[in-house]
């Protein structure tokens, strides 16, 4: 490791030229970020940002234009037997696609020059639940299931860093619970799991770190618990009513008679009287939690820092 971190970044710019009138763009300017040993780490970002540019100077397949990364203590390098430990799923991988389930995983799996014994592929393969589809042809596979032979590698070679490319990206419900849970398995297993994502309620289920991104610099990294906090200055609110409701409530969203919404830190006793002298049901009342999503909105737009 490298004092501890299993990835450190220092002020890496990464400059393309695109187009005809070969215009620069800056796709990373002077990003910074460090990653523990066991860390679920999410990159967070709108397009553009830089997310995946910067996944791919960690995987070696770009080399920046200035800057220096260390991944496991060393500077990435495509064919490198230092990365024998590292696992990178893309959010749309490119199998041989004549190959059946169980070909490509024999097939794939072999290539870190191991030989793999039937019984593991096996297992793998029923954890997965792709036994039953072992001998449908990969063209014919969903992109859950295509998404499942990739992750079966990580579960055969017992991966120590792996890397996912917007993972859950049109998945559907059940497949992205059980690709969830497959991912608490290789993270509880030790491995450091290094995720870009625009899902924010999976990373607020998954990771204990969260990096910012834009602009093509990280503008905020911190354990995920600090950006999860409670508003003091606003309470959430369920109750029952049918006619008029307090103007100071906003947020206001109504199904029949159930009212949600939220009230001023300063109006709580106006709205406890309310309810008591009107006779309403309170079904809840409790300070508002700030979510993932929040907190990055506040960061991008400026008005809060985490570093």
């Amino acid at each position: 490791m490298f004092g501890g971190y299993v990835i450190v970044a220092e002020d890496l710019h990464m400059h393309f030229r695109r187009g005809l009138l070969r215009k620069q763009v800056h796709a990373l300017n002077g990003l910074s970020l460090e990653i523990a040993d066991g860390d679920f780490f999410a990159l967070v970002g709108q397009n553009g940002a830089g997310k995946s540019t910067a996944m791919y100077c960690f995987l070696g397949l770009l080399k920046p234009t200035s800057g220096k990364v260390q991944v496991m203590g060393k500077t990435p390098g495509l064919g490198s037997p230092h990365y024998e430990g590292v696992a990178y799923l893309p959010e749309e991988p490119h199998y041989h696609l004549y190959l059946t389930v169980e070909e490509a995983t024999r097939y794939y799996s072999s290539l870190y020059g191991k030989r793999v014994p039937d019984k593991t592929i096996n297992d793998i393969l029923e954890r997965l639940g792709l036994a039953q589809f072992k001998s449908l042809r990969l063209a014919k596979c969903s992109k859950g299931m295509k998404q499942k032979v990739g992750i079966a590698q990580c579960l055969i070679h017992e991966t120590r860093l792996l890397f996912l490319d917007e993972p859950t990206r049109g998945l559907d419900p059940l497949a992205v619970r059980e690709f969830r849970e497959t991912l608490r398995e290789i993270h509880q297993r030790g491995a450091t799991i290094v995720m870009n994502t625009h899902v924010l309620s999976e990373i607020e289920m998954l990771a204990n770190r969260v990096a910012i991104i834009a602009d093509g610099k990280v503008v905020a990294q911190d354990e995920l618990r600090n950006l999860l906090t409670l508003d003091r200055e606003l309470y959430n609110v369920t109750f029952e009513a049918d006619g008029v409701i307090p103007d100071y409530l906003t947020s206001v969203e109504r199904v029949g008679n159930v009212v949600k919404g939220s009230i001023p830190k300063d109006r709580l006793y106006d709205f406890m009287d309310f309810t008591r002298i009107s006779a309403l049901p309170v079904h809840e009342c409790s300070l508002k939690k700030i979510s993932l999503e929040d907190s990055f909105f506040k960061i991008i737009k400026g008005e809060g820092s985490h570093v």
